[in-house]
This record gives structure tokens, C-alpha cells and sequence, in this order.
């Protein structure tokens, strides 16, 4: 089984249950999972999506980058730090071609926030 591919029943339930934050790109349901902590799981379809950002958060001693993907009527987050980030990164490209380039959100200096956006559904164009 490809690793993108969605896991059976029992492995959606462990899924659910699961701590680590992970997210993963379901290709069978057009959708994107993702898994914040147990029973807190969202879901964004890609024919949704009108908007592929990257920005960052400046911690102490690090930099984290975040994919938000701006829906119709909805926005999800998603860290780096996220389990399945390097694989959702790939698996969306084709998708979202300029998704790859997340790593331009990180800033030239210390203490600057940064948004660039990477991908922008032209109006009246479908996936």
C-alpha cells in the first residue's frame, strides 16, 4: 500500500485516537487529513482550496514553517513539524504546483514574519 493511500477502518480509527499532530493527503477522497491531537481530525477538500500560503512563526531558537490553505469557507493550518509534512509536500505538487517552495517562507533575518504565497486557483479554473 502507497503510503498516501487511506488506511482501512481500523487504521482510520487509530488514526483518530493517535497524539502526535500528522497529515497526510487522501487521493481516493480529493482531501486533505489532518490530525491535531485524538478525535481531533479536519478534513479540506483540494477543489476547495483557492489558496496555497506559506508563513512562519519565530520561536526562540527556531523558525517553523506552515502551510495554510485557504478553502471557500474554511482555512487549515498545517506545521512542518507535523508528521507526513515531507510527504503531503510531495504527493500535492502535482496538485498545487509551487507548493515545494514552502521553504521560501523562512526569513533572510532573525524576528521577521514572512507570508508567500505559493499557489493561487486562477477564478473560474477546477481541479
Amino acid at each position: 500500500m502507497h503510503r498516501s493511500e487511506p488506511p482501512g477502518w481500523v487504521g482510520r480509527l487509530r488514526e483518530r485516537l493517535t497524539t502526535t499532530p500528522r497529515v497526510r493527503f487522501d487521493p481516493v477522497d480529493g482531501v486533505i487529513v489532518h490530525v491535531a491531537g485524538p478525535l481531533s481530525v479536519r478534513e479540506c477538500s483540494v477543489a476547495d482550496v483557492r489558496r496555497v500560503e506559506a508563513g512562519n512563526r519565530d520561536d526562540a531558537s527556531y523558525d517553523t514553517v506552515f502551510l495554510f490553505f485557504h478553502a471557500e469557507h474554511d482555512l487549515l493550518v498545517v506545521s512542518e513539524r507535523d508528521k507526513g509534512f515531507a510527504d503531503l509536500v510531495r504527493d500535492l505538487t502535482p496538485v498545487f504546483p509551487g507548493i515545494e517552495g514552502w521553504l521560501a517562507a523562512l526569513p533572510p533575518v532573525k524576528y521577521q514574519l514572512t507570508s508567500v504565497d505559493l499557489w493561487l486557483r486562477e477564478p473560474g479554473v477546477a481541479v
